[in-house]
């Protein structure tokens, strides 16, 4: 899917945590922490499964959690607090990249028919934290990406970078998208606007069975040692 043909651009819409990198828990604790600093609970516990959610839906679930009800306002405050966190959260945490990304990305980058994007949970200034940290910034296309500001639903984020991609390049078509993702959120977000899922499974928290049970297009371990075998 990542070849060139006929000048048609491919796009390849990445998340982030579980997919290209493990932060060990980083957003965890620097969300934690923000919770500490703005509500006084230290040692706050998430009730929830938080792999592939949004940073908007988790933060709205921890604030409803500690006093009943939310408003947008308490979301975008929790959320700016945790991105001046998180960059020592990481620092802290000591996390990696996945195997063969940096080098998946820097493929991707040399052809120029194929363009990286982010399709992410991850509020944007978390995202460019992430990915600053463990160097691989760069290797995104960030204005037709889509990120967790957008909605607490992954295929609001997904039907987002969609009606952006189409109006950078208004004859694309499904095909020409594949997601690469960790979670059933990647599977269902792919789906709701009929482009293919890729699961790699190396960083995913989800076992083979229960993420086969979506249908995704194709589930692999890990990222080839040559991403040129992706093709």
């Amino acid at each position: 899917y990542s070849q060139r043909k006929n000048d048609i651009m491919k796009y390849i819409c990445w998340d982030i945590d579980g997919t290209l990198l493990l932060t060990n828990y980083a957003g965890v604790a620097a969300m934690k922490a923000t919770i500490n600093e703005l509500y006084g609970l230290d040692n706050f516990e998430f009730t929830y499964g938080m792999a592939g959610r949004t940073d908007t839906f988790i933060a709205r679930k921890a604030i409803e959690g500690i006093q009943g009800h939310c408003s947008p306002e308490e979301v975008s405050h929790m959320l700016e607090a945790y991105g001046q966190k998180l960059p020592a959260s990481l620092v802290e945490k000591h996390g990696r990249l996945l195997p063969h990304v940096q080098e998946t990305l820097e493929w991707i980058r040399k052809d120029p028919g194929t363009t990286s994007l982010l399709l992410t949970g991850n509020c944007e200034v978390a995202a460019h934290a992430k990915l600053r940290y463990f160097g691989i910034e760069k290797e995104f296309d960030y204005a037709h990406s889509a990120f967790g500001e957008i909605s607490e639903f992954r295929d609001d984020l997904s039907q987002a970078l969609w009606e952006k991609v189409r109006k950078a390049d208004p004859a694309v078509t499904p095909e020409q998208l594949i997601v690469i993702g960790d979670t059933p959120h990647d599977i269902t977000c792919a789906q709701a606007i009929g482009v293919r899922s890729l699961i790699v499974l190396k960083g995913s928290s989800y076992t083979l069975e229960r993420l086969e049970a979506y249908h995704p297009w194709k589930i692999i371990p890990e990222l080839p040692e040559d991403p040129r075998d992706l093709s």
